[in-house]
């Protein structure tokens, strides 16, 4: 996903597999190896690889995931329409 310096991509994640390919996107983009993420949280490099496939895995580590790759949760009613402005 392209963005410019002063947009902040915004994932639509409906399920564990989807969450998981939003997280290992924004990892990515923030220069991070499943290995520096996995330090960052001190958890193990096994835990990313199953969070990021959609694996079990402990809402704790999903939600400090989510913050350490630069992000944040917005739980949006389903079938709204969500504007996002600067």
């Amino acid at each position: 996903m392209e963005h410019s310096d002063d947009v902040t991509p915004f994932y639509r994640a409906v399920d564990a597999a989807s969450l998981g390919r939003s997280i290992a996107q924004a990892r990515k983009e923030a220069a991070l190896t499943q290995q520096d993420l996995a330090v960052k949280l001190g958890v193990t490099r096994g835990t990313i690889v199953r969070l990021e496939a959609g694996g079990a895995v402990s809402m704790v580590v999903a939600m400090n995931a989510i913050r350490a790759v630069g992000r944040d949760v917005a739980l949006v009613p389903r079938f709204s329409k969500l504007q996002v402005r600067p």
